[in-house]
């Protein structure tokens, strides 16, 4: 018998039997669109952490730190020498020194009191970050309205500010772009908003943003000869880079202290890169561990075929007798109801794909429309679809088809024709 003859059997044998057919399919459609949907939705995460992490990854961070050594020498600063020997490190590609401190804010050119009444009150003690015109581009920052200074205002040390959202709203209500050009007295100095950031959390969205030069003389009171900074941010040239810039920059700043036993060390170098890679590695396990759970559906999907099969032999004992006395050889029967059970396993495996395809394709778009309209959690998410999956829960769903279909096959083939015609 041919395998067109064995298919249009086959075929026959779902469409004569509807409900049983469909009810026997739900379980491989689940279990390959599970399967198909998970492997696609962890793809899509893990690309999206991957991307979100890929800018900081070779992110350095060098900040000052007291000895853990009781009776050690007195820790250093980090001063703007140590910035200038960091900057001629060849792995270091961009430096960012940053001076912080706090502060309390008003808004217009003379104080005003603030009372439990004011809306945003609260927030008028904000964090101050003097640091340079780069700021931006090395933070991974960006700006809802107006401006960053420039480094001409940096060098001449300008008095204009930059407010986080939460300022922006203490001082100036809920319409942030009404701050740009408005004056701000901070420990009675006079600046300029210039511009207003995005929101990066509510650490980071309470703070204001000036030149280095301008927040040592007219906030934090160092004057010409204060050169102490509270942290360096550094990007290395590449993520393969960072190991050797880090070592670099612990030598120069080791030099520069003075230093000759690690133990001393009044400075500590912090690699984000290393310390997000332990994130990066636990979401690709999770995506790599879904799937496989995803998968457990396909085997539930395959009992009920081999159920679904051991009801179909018994049912046909009489006619699987006649065909054998009619001459039917056992291979013809064993090849027969394997056909009924593959096409029974590649019928559902078909209709999950074209069900998971369609439901990524949708899921696409939705995502899509709500990035547009502004959510940007979901604007670097999105499903990949790709062949593996597909492919392999297809074929996964044929291999149960084939395993689930054997028995019952081998039991209707080893069927003596006189005992199965007697079968009632």
């Amino acid at each position: 018998m041919i395998v067109r003859d064995l298919l249009a059997i086959a075929l026959r044998g779902l469409r004569s039997n509807k409900l049983r057919s469909a009810l026997t399919m739900l379980g491989l459609i689940i279990g390959v669109a599970a399967v198909i949907l998970l492997t696609s939705l962890g793809q899509g995460l893990s690309g999206s952490v991957n991307a979100a992490v890929e800018p900081i990854a070779n992110s350095i961070t060098i900040v000052p730190k007291l000895s853990p050594i009781p009776g050690g020498p007195s820790a250093k600063p980090l001063t703007d020498d140590d910035m200038e020997d960091i900057a001629r490190i060849p792995q270091v590609a961009e430096l960012v020194p940053l001076v912080t401190g706090a502060t309390t804010g008003a808004a217009g050119s003379v104080s005003r009191a603030v009372t439990a009444s004011t809306p945003g009150a609260q927030f008028l003690s904000a964090s101050v970050t003097g640091t340079t015109h780069n700021f931006l581009s090395a933070q991974q920052k960006t700006l809802s309205y107006g401006t960053f200074f420039t480094e001409a205002q940096e060098r001449s040390g300008a008095d204009v500010v930059i407010l986080g959202p939460l300022v922006a709203e203490a001082l100036y209500g809920p319409n942030h772009q009404s701050a740009i050009g408005q004056t701000l007295r901070l420990n009675h100095a006079l600046f300029t908003v210039i511009g207003v950031m995005d929101s990066f959390g509510a650490s980071g969205d309470n703070v204001i943003i000036m030149p280095m030069k301008a927040a040592r003389s007219g906030v934090f009171g160092y004057g010409k000869g204060g050169d102490e900074l509270s942290s360096l941010s550094v990007k290395a040239t590449s993520t393969q880079q960072v190991a050797a810039a880090k070592a670099q920059i612990t030598q120069v700043m080791r030099n520069n202290h003075r230093i000759s036993d690690p133990r001393f060390d009044d400075f500590q170098v912090q690699d984000l890169g290393s310390r997000l890679s332990t994130f990066t590695n636990l979401i690709d396990l999770i995506t790599s561990a879904v799937p496989a759970v995803a998968a457990v559906s396909l085997l539930v999907g395959g009992i009920g075929v081999l159920n679904i099969m051991l009801v179909s032999v018994t049912d046909r004992t009489r006619e699987i007798g006649t065909r054998k006395a009619v001459g039917a050889s056992d291979s013809a029967i064993l090849t027969q109801f394997v056909m009924e059970a593959l096409t029974l396993a590649g019928v559902g495996g078909l209709i999950g794909v074209v069900f998971s395809v369609g439901t990524i394709a949708g899921l696409k778009a939705l995502l899509s429309s709500l990035a547009a309209g502004g959510n940007k959690m979901l604007s670097s998410f999105s499903p990949v679809l790709s062949p593996t999956p597909i492919l392999v829960a297809f074929g996964i769903s044929l291999a149960i088809g084939l395993l689930a279909g054997g028995y019952p096959a081998w039991r209707a083939a080893r069927l003596e024709p006189i005992e199965a015609l007697r079968y009632e």
